[in-house]
């Protein structure tokens, strides 16, 4: 069986506390501790209040994102905020280059013409 985390509510039946494999019609029912009693096949599957369920479900995802889900989310953000900025500061630096580029042949092309007609006239 999987580790459960220490927050799971062991009241909310898993697939693998449900379905028997290979044998997909029947369905087991959980014991008070939440572990699977292998003698306990029941041919009915149990129907389960979904309102409840959903309940139970939107809790959990309340939890998780008011718990470590928030930690997770925060920290794809900063990751997405640094990979951005990078991006940016990347862009811009190229941009820069390129225009320094052209500024700079101006300005040699410049300068050696001032500097051939000052030697032409001297």
């Amino acid at each position: 069986m999987t580790k459960m985390p220490d927050s799971f509510d062991q009241s909310i039946p898993v697939l693998t506390n449900v379905v028997v494999p290979g044998k997909l019609a029947y369905a087991r029912s959980a014991s008070a501790e939440g572990t699977v009693e292998p003698s306990a096949v029941n041919p009915v599957v149990v129907d389960y209040d979904s309102t409840r369920v959903a309940e139970r479900a939107r809790g959990r995802v309340t939890q998780f994102l008011t718990g470590d889900g928030r930690a997770v989310i925060e920290a794809r953000c900063e990751e997405l905020l640094r990979e951005h900025s990078t991006r940016i500061a990347q862009d811009l630096a190229n941009e820069l280059t390129t225009a320094l580029e052209n500024r700079m042949r101006a300005w040699v092309g410049e300068a050696m013409e001032e500097e051939l007609r000052r030697q032409r006239e001297g």
